[in-house]
């Protein structure tokens, strides 16, 4: 589990002192894990808007898909059914026309659980974020990345003094992390 309860047990901490900073830096990981991939990977219910989509697929960020509830039609409120889901890659696809309005799409999508590969991931990362905010007092130096927007947290400024080449998130994702997350990264037409 990546969660509070795991990284308190990890870190050998107990009491609630420090539950503030930990999920600042569990927050923090996955929000660098998810903009690397350029995805989302908590399971949740929600809708995507999609404005003027013409290529006939629509992507949603938050996958493997669950279920798709409704795929409106924001112009008439007509609800579509000419669709097809690929759940695995995020991919909604209509069938022999583009959709040129604003359309819709109220699903579910995410890891309920988190495959092994991606915690580990998500780990490797934590544990750089926890370092760096116990060695810095509270503030995390990322090289090239000037800010994290962590929902429900708010945004997580760094130290842009140094310089970088790549890569920008090479400083918080070790190698060994980068190596798993490449397998999730969106793969996008």
């Amino acid at each position: 589990m990546f969660d509070l309860a795991t990284a308190k047990t990890r870190l050998n901490i107990t009491g609630t002192t420090q539950d503030v900073l930990l999920q600042t830096g569990l927050d923090t990981a996955i929000a660098i894990a998810e903009n690397y991939c350029k995805r989302q990977f908590k399971y949740a219910a929600e809708v995507a808007h999609y404005y003027y989509a013409d290529a006939g697929v629509l992507f949603v960020s938050r996958y493997p898909i669950e279920q798709v509830q409704s795929v409106v039609s924001a112009k008439n409120t007509k609800t579509l059914t000419d669709y097809k889901v690929n759940k695995s890659a995020g991919m909604i696809m209509f069938k022999g026309y583009a959709v040129g309005e604003q359309i819709d799409v109220t699903y579910a999508g995410g890891y309920k659980t988190l495959p092994a590969d991606l915690e580990l991931a998500l780990w490797l990362i934590f544990d750089g974020v926890w370092k760096s905010l116990n060695s810095s007092g509270g503030s995390v130096s990322s090289g090239g990345i000037a800010s994290i927007s962590v929902p429900d947290v708010g945004t997580i400024r760094y130290d842009t003094g140094s310089s970088s080449s790549g890569n920008t998130n090479a400083g918080l994702i070790p190698a060994t992390g980068i190596a798993i997350l490449d397998n999730y990264i969106a793969q996008r037409a």
